[in-house]
C-alpha cells in the first residue's frame, strides 16, 4: 500500500487568479512549491493532483486545453526532478451530481486505479477550499486547508488536521511529524 499526498491544483500549486486557468500563460506557481513537493516526494509520498475543472462542463475551455496545461505543468515539475504520478480531474459542472467532483471520492478511485492500493490513513489531502478538506475526510486521509479567500476558520463546520498559509508550510509539518 502506498501513502499519497493528494494535491488540489488551483490555489495550492499555482496562484488562483479567480478566473479559469487553462493555458500555460495563465499559470503562475506559488512560492516554494518545488521545495514543498521535494520534501513530500523525498519522504516517500506518491504525489497526485485532484482537481475540479468546472470550466470544461461550462464550455469555458476544452479538455484538450486543460491537458495542454497539465503537460506544461508536469514538464516543469519533471525538469526539477519531481514526479506527479496521476493528475485526476472532474470535468463536470456542479449540477451534474457526478461521483468525481470533490468532495465526492471518484478522483481517489481514479488515482488508485493508476497507482495501486492506497494507504488512506497514512495519506494527506492538501487544498485551499472546503471541498478539498471534505474530500480528504471522505477518503479517510489526513487533511490540510491552506488559508484562502474561499473560507474562514469561523465558518468551518469541522476542523482539518492542519490549517496553514502555504503548501510549503504543510509539507514541512507533514515531513517533520510523519517522516
Amino acid at each position: 500500500m502506498q501513502k499519497v499526498v493528494f494535491l488540489d491544483r488551483d490555489g495550492t500549486l499555482n496562484i488562483d487568479p479567480g478566473t479559469p486557468v487553462f493555458l500555460p500563460e495563465h499559470w503562475e506557481w506559488h512560492d516554494k512549491v518545488f521545495e514543498a513537493l521535494r520534501l513530500l516526494q523525498d519522504a516517500g509520498y506518491v504525489l497526485a493532483v485532484v482537481t475540479n475543472q468546472t470550466g470544461i462542463g461550462h464550455k469555458l475551455y476544452t479538455e484538450e486545453q486543460m491537458a495542454e496545461l497539465h503537460r506544461f505543468m508536469l514538464k516543469e515539475l519533471e525538469e526539477k526532478g519531481l514526479d506527479i504520478a496521476v493528475v485526476a480531474y472532474c470535468p463536470h459542472h456542479r449540477e451534474e451530481n457526478c461521483d468525481c467532483r470533490k468532495p465526492n471520492i471518484g478522483m481517489a478511485k481514479q488515482v488508485e486505479k493508476k497507482i495501486g492500493t492506497i494507504d488512506y490513513a497514512s495519506s494527506w489531502m492538501i487544498g485551499d477550499k472546503v471541498a478539498d478538506f471534505e474530500f480528504g475526510r471522505n477518503i479517510g486521509a489526513k487533511t490540510t486547508l491552506i488559508r484562502s479567500q474561499y473560507w474562514t476558520e469561523d465558518t468551518l463546520t469541522a476542523q482539518p488536521d492542519l490549517i496553514v498559509d502555504s503548501l510549503f508550510e504543510a509539507a514541512q509539518h507533514i515531513t517533520n511529524d510523519h517522516a
